[in-house]
């Protein structure tokens, strides 16, 4: 059994590491310059300090690994200075105390405090703690699945255990209440079947770029699955159409009053649960199985890191245009000329209308699924995270195979993946990016990286709503796709795609890889920050004068989406306009010379 000291270690990580990244404040006291004090609370190990307004509170915690990128992995849970008989000493308040100490920094230290919603944050941070609960509890005793060396698409979308390294509440899911947060949950091996109604015509809108109705060849494979009273219903009603809904949003939408409009005028039927049995992914909201024909990114009310969960139509159509410009001649060349880039593309959605509108909380977005079981292929999140209780990752286990393999250094195999996975993945979404004006917001969660033998062989792109047309470099496409412009409202200026390049691509994947392979202890995160400011040079050779090499070479500083500042700000990322949707914070820049 993980015991409480795991849970408020991993809790507390997350949030202290947001905020000291986001507010510059703390510092790492190593062990050659710790008192008497700090060395009966750091037990031979630098100590991470951190002193808290307005009471002058001093936290502080020993760190098993110390990160220059932020990542710091805590030795225990952080202890507060307090005093016993007269006498300084270290306390172990509780988990809650610390975090509210922390919230509280932020709101005394922030002018017009009365604008954050430090009561919301504690509380996510509450109904977090209280999720990532439930997983070690459900995984504990297979807990040392998420370093196995070999693992499917499904088994990594599952095994993102403590989820994003630099969020306050990444276990945060607003809106599942007792039970329901295991049964819906990833992390907990869960899957379920999908919830179907049946609707008149007139009240669904479908796109589909592969065929002609997405309705009726979802029916054709669902036919085979379904009971008695299923078939009666669409015998009896042979022109209305399938409308999946997460079960959990069937019985949230209900409860809307038009729910029961349209069911006493014979224009919707409840179906119940259907079809194949479905695996949320690390998206909560997003299910998947190897047989099923699509995987399901379904508007789920539940508030889950910083957002409400509901698909859009602007997103709706952002996906659809994707997936025609990358199933054209121009996007097959593209797959031809950057033959280790691959996209998970949405080629279709359903969505119920009433009254003439959009419900959006009823969009269902359907997705490729082009993987088996016997694809290894991985999310980078769940690939870099920590083992929760051994000081380890699956990197550790990979580099090992490599080297019983080869017998190659493991030193070398370190650097040799990480140069692959550039050639691979960065280097070719870079030569995109300049040559055909295609961005992408490929942060860890939505970059898949598939492997050959323990190295990336291919990088997958998902959630196509997130790809941006960058208009000084995108005409052709913008010329042939004006669409682009007038419905998807996804083409941004350069200077715009700059900054996300620099906090997705480079700030959260790039960054997070190197603290990840770094921690295995064969090469440095120095060593690896190197290589890839040389990559940076390289292709600054080839793409000169552009602002984005001279922002990630020579700025002192470095975007970086601030989580648990947006989140005391109270920011929905999926509502908010696009330039002010999360805050942004600046970092010292570890590739400025």
């Amino acid at each position: 059994m993980i015991q409480d000291n795991t849970l408020n270690r991993l809790s507390l990580q997350n949030l202290i590491n947001a905020y000291c990244f986001e507010t510059r404040r703390g510092s790492i006291v190593p062990i050659d310059a710790q008192d008497a004090l700090q060395k009966s609370l750091a037990q031979n190990k630098p100590l991470l300090v951190l002193h808290l307004a307005p009471h002058n509170t001093q936290v502080a915690v020993p760190l098993e690994r110390v990160s220059q990128l932020g990542q710091h992995r805590f030795a225990a849970t952080p202890a507060v200075l307090g005093q016993a008989d007269g006498a300084p000493t270290w306390l172990q308040p509780s988990a809650v105390s610390i975090a509210s100490l922390v919230i509280e920094d932020i709101v005394h230290q922030h002018k017009g405090a009365e604008t954050l919603d430090a009561n919301g944050v504690l509380k996510r941070w509450i109904e977090s703690y209280e999720g990532l609960q439930i997983i070690l509890q459900h995984r504990s005793d297979e807990v040392d699945d998420i370093v196995d060396a070999v693992q499917n698409f499904i088994q990594t979308e599952q095994s993102l255990i403590y989820g994003h390294a630099m969020h306050p509440t990444p276990k945060g899911r607003q809106g599942f209440y007792g039970a329901e947060w295991a049964k819906y949950a990833p992390e907990t091996s869960s899957k379920t079947k999908l919830h179907y109604w049946l609707v008149h015509p007139k009240h669904i809108v479908e796109e589909f770029v592969d065929g002609e109705s997405i309705t009726a060849e979802l029916q054709d494979k669902l036919a085979p699955m379904m009971n008695a009273y299923q078939q009666q219903l669409m015998n009896n009603n042979a022109d209305y159409k399938l409308l999946p809904l997460h079960p959990w949003q069937a019985k949230f939408l209900q409860q809307q009053a038009w729910y029961a409009r349209l069911q006493a005028a014979g224009k919707l039927f409840d179906m119940g649960e259907l079809g194949w049995a479905l695996h949320p992914t690390t998206s909560v909201r997003t299910l998947a199985a190897f047989d099923a024909p699509w995987m399901f990114k379904l508007s789920l009310s539940v508030a889950i890191t910083n957002s409400v969960r509901i698909n859009l139509p602007k997103e709706c159509k952002r996906g659809i245009h994707a997936c025609r410009i990358w199933r054209s001649d121009y996007g097959k060349q593209l797959g031809k000329d950057f033959d280790t880039i691959a996209v998970l593309n949405d080629p279709a959605w359903i969505a119920l209308t009433v009254d003439g509108s959009i419900i959006d909380e009823s969009i269902c977005i359907l997705r490729d699924n082009p993987f088996d079981q016997d694809t290894e292929v991985t999310n980078l999140a769940s690939l870099s995270q920590d083992h929760p209780t051994r000081v380890t990752n699956r990197f550790n286990t990979l580099f090992q195979g490599i080297h019983a393999r080869t017998h190659a250094p493991l030193e070398e195999i370190a650097k040799d993946w990480f140069a692959t996975y550039l050639q691979v993945g960065f280097i070719p979404l870079m030569h995109m990016y300049y040559q055909h004006g295609i961005g992408f917001e490929v942060h860890q969660q939505n970059s898949l990286i598939e492997l050959t033998d323990g190295y990336p062989s291919k990088f997958w792109a998902r959630d196509n709503q997130g790809f941006g047309y960058i208009a000084e470099y995108a005409a052709p496409l913008i010329d042939t796709y004006p669409e682009l412009v007038s419905e998807s409202e996804c083409v941004i200026p350069e200077d715009f795609a700059d900054s996300r390049v620099a906090y997705y691509l480079v700030g959260n994947s790039i960054f997070g890889l190197i603290t990840a392979i770094a921690r295995t202890q064969y090469v440095s995160e120095a060593a690896l920050i190197d290589m890839f400011r040389d990559c940076l040079m390289t292709l600054e050779t080839r793409y000169p004068h552009r602002p984005l090499f001279d922002l990630l070479l020579r700025s002192p500083t470095l975007p970086f989406k601030g989580n648990l500042l947006t989140r005391l700000h109270a920011l929905d990322e999926l509502t908010a306009p696009v330039e002010t949707q999360s805050i942004y914070v600046d970092i010292p820049n570890p590739l400025c010379a």
